[in-house]
């Protein structure tokens, strides 16, 4: 009896120790893949990407929304410039319903997809890639319901994923996708709980635009790799001055007293340009910002173009 009343006892004690020792494990495993991957890319020489005369950023879904528009937590961002239209990462469909605030908001600001010549996914989290169906199959859709047909549209993605009669291009390096932009090339980060448990870092790439007479411009999805990260991996692609950040940097609940790290960094680029996602950051820190670059700072709202200059 005293026996099985040790087993009994030690069994979830020696379950709960193996628990504890897989996740720090893993965590420092990706902790090692994160160092090695954050580290600044040794090109051959700097990336060579043109420039555009005009940047628009229009966002079509965000945290904040124009009264007629539909707003939630996702990101999905129209970006042109002189000669291409990118749709950059594709919103959530919370209630996977068709068609997709998204397509909704798409319809009410004139945009179809047929403007649309590249398509690019920062990272692959269900608020970026159109919900949570979409995510649990490793796949992405404006729609709820369907993947519309996308035809010979070139589609960048930070990890692997597949999507019906396309290909997608995995593009963990920096690519240059037309005149004046480019991606990033992917940068990891550390996944938050529960999802570290079986997939303990995470790929994200950003954009790059290099305005004329100005410098680069980057915009984000979430900006989970942190935005000191980010500046790195920019100023190790590209010899020219980082002008903006517009998109996610998930700063959460933050307040202005925890933030000045961040917006010292952010202040030694002289931004002429500042916007923030308020899908990934609340009141306070979206304030911070503003009252910290009154000058350059913008405010993201679904149907409010952002354009530079």
């Amino acid at each position: 009896m005293k026996k099985w009343l040790l087993i009994i006892i030690l069994c979830p004690l020696v379950v709960l120790i193996l628990f504890v020792g897989f996740a720090f494990l893993r965590l420092q495993v990706a902790k090692y893949q994160i160092h090695q991957g954050s580290q600044a890319l040794s090109l051959s020489a700097p990336l060579q990407i043109g420039e555009t005369q005009k940047l628009e950023i229009l966002p079509l879904y965000e945290g904040d929304a124009q009264s007629e528009l539909e707003s939630g937590h996702g990101v999905s961002y129209l970006i042109r410039t002189d000669n291409n239209t990118i749709l950059f990462d594709l919103g959530n469909n919370m209630n996977a319903a068709s068609p997709s605030a998204l397509e909704e908001n798409m319809a009410s600001l004139g945009i179809s997809l047929d403007q649309v010549d590249t398509m690019v996914i920062s990272h692959r989290h269900p608020d970026h890639m159109g919900g949570q169906n979409w995510w649990i199959k490793r796949t992405f859709s404006l729609d709820g319901t369907t993947q519309p047909p996308l035809g010979n549209l070139p589609i960048y993605v930070p990890e692997t994923m597949t999507y019906p009669g396309s290909d997608p291009v995995v593009s963990d390096m920096p690519i240059r996708l037309g005149e004046g932009i480019a991606t990033t090339g992917t940068i990891p980060y550390a996944q938050l709980f529960p999802v570290w448990l079986t997939a303990p870092k995470g790929n994200e790439q950003a954009l790059a635009v290099n305005v004329s007479g100005k410098g680069i411009v980057l915009i984000t999805g979430c900006g989970h790799m942190g935005l000191k990260a980010l500046l790195e991996r920019a100023e190790s692609i590209f010899d020219l001055p980082i002008v903006g950040v517009i998109g996610g940097l998930h700063y959460g609940n933050a307040d202005a007293a925890s933030l000045q790290g961040e917006i010292r960094l952010m202040g030694n680029l002289d931004p002429e340009i500042v916007a923030l996602s308020p899908h990934d950051s609340g009141p306070a820190a979206l304030d911070a910002f503003a009252q910290a670059f009154p000058a350059a700072y913008q405010a993201i709202q679904v149907g409010t173009a952002i354009d530079i200059p």
